[in-house]
């Protein structure tokens, strides 16, 4: 949970703490871990905004720092998505040609589903339409 909160993946925590990413993945699947190197992740963690909550009878837990905001690594850009969509509708539209190929139907049958399984929803057009209507 707390290397969630900080949006970290185990590498990152591994770096962070300098300990393996095995020990990382070790620990958070509840196998045996050091002490040492569950130390050096608290303090990590600890140092990043991450506080420790003991066990009072409900479970111990994790909380952010009041005030911290953890970096969050930027995502892809809109083009760079729009790049990844177009290619994943021309692999989606190989494939259904590839499927489609043996089967018994009309090329106007084989073309509409085509476009069916390869087209942008319209769901996302139209938010996307409203979105550019709004700025």
């Amino acid at each position: 949970m707390a290397r969630a909160a900080l949006n970290w993946s185990m590498p990152e925590l591994a770096q962070k703490a300098g300990v393996g990413v095995n020990t990382v993945n070790r620990f958070e699947a509840g196998q045996d871990a050091r002490m040492s190197s569950v130390e050096k992740m608290q303090a990590a963690l600890s140092e990043a905004g991450i506080i420790f909550i003991a066990e009072n009878g409900e479970g111990a837990g994790v909380r952010l720092r009041k005030g911290f905001v953890p970096t969050i690594v930027p995502t892809a850009s809109h083009a760079s998505l729009k790049v990844s969509a177009s290619t994943v509708r021309a692999r989606a539209a190989r494939a259904a040609d590839h499927a489609m190929s043996e089967m018994d139907a009309s090329t106007a049958e084989k073309t509409e589903r085509r476009e069916r399984l390869t087209n942008e929803p319209d769901v996302v057009r139209k938010a996307r339409s409203k979105s550019r209507d709004a700025s």
